[in-house]
């Protein structure tokens, strides 16, 4: 299938089938592991996924996205969420190399300085973006490999960041993006109707932006 086949096939799940498939472990981290090949700026990989089954834990989640009936009906959820230090661990990451013999210290030297002029202390919206942006892209990549694998998928965004950060015990470092819910449609569920998109002279300019409405 097609990257084109899956964006043409791919549809939001408006009801899953309760415990209508089994997702272990193992197929969901393969999930998450193929998703973490997506674009990142300066290879920082600013997403952290947290992979919630349980139905316990599904229920707290459910009181943290507006209590959307899919986060109850979904086999699986995926809270997607950005790192607002990942500069740090990819420092990290490099003295480690270093000392490995993997990497030289002048690497080590030339990327803590890259990474200080692209993400100083001091710019907390750049940090913010960075995030927020990269996670989004793991996010999307994550919705397509799981719709390629025959999953049904639902992105929620409506997220209470305050009760998610003390029901999951996330760190103030992690700011949570989306969550992306996966199972069986639902068997008894209507068609799903016809996408309407904008046409493309509504959403597309070429050089200049000169003519779009204020």
């Amino acid at each position: 299938m097609t990257v084109r086949e899956i964006l043409r096939i791919r549809r939001t799940v408006q009801a899953f089938e309760p415990e209508g498939l089994l997702l272990d472990r193992q197929t969901l981290e393969d999930l998450v592991q193929e998703a973490s090949l997506s674009p990142s700026d300066h290879n920082l990989q600013p997403w952290r996924f947290l992979i919630i089954r349980d139905r316990a834990r599904k229920e707290d989640l459910y009181l943290c996205t507006g209590r959307s009936r899919k986060v109850r009906e979904a086999s699986a959820l995926i809270l997607v969420c950005g790192d607002l230090q990942a500069d740090r661990e990819a420092l990290r990451e490099a003295e480690r190399q270093v000392q490995a013999g993997e990497r030289t210290p002048e690497d080590l030297g030339a990327l803590r300085e890259r990474l200080a002029s692209v993400l100083p202390p001091d710019r907390s919206a750049d940090r913010m973006m960075l995030a927020v942006r990269d996670a989004s892209m793991a996010a999307m990549a994550l919705l397509l490999v799981a719709t390629e694998r025959g999953l049904g998928t639902a992105l929620i965004g409506s997220l209470d960041e305050s009760a998610l950060r003390w029901t999951f015990h996330i760190p103030d470092r992690y700011v949570p993006v989306v969550v992306l819910a996966l199972g069986l449609p639902a068997l008894d569920h209507p068609p799903l109707e016809p996408r309407r998109r904008f046409p493309l002279h509504r959403i597309v300019f070429h050089e200049d932006m000169g003519a779009a409405e204020p």
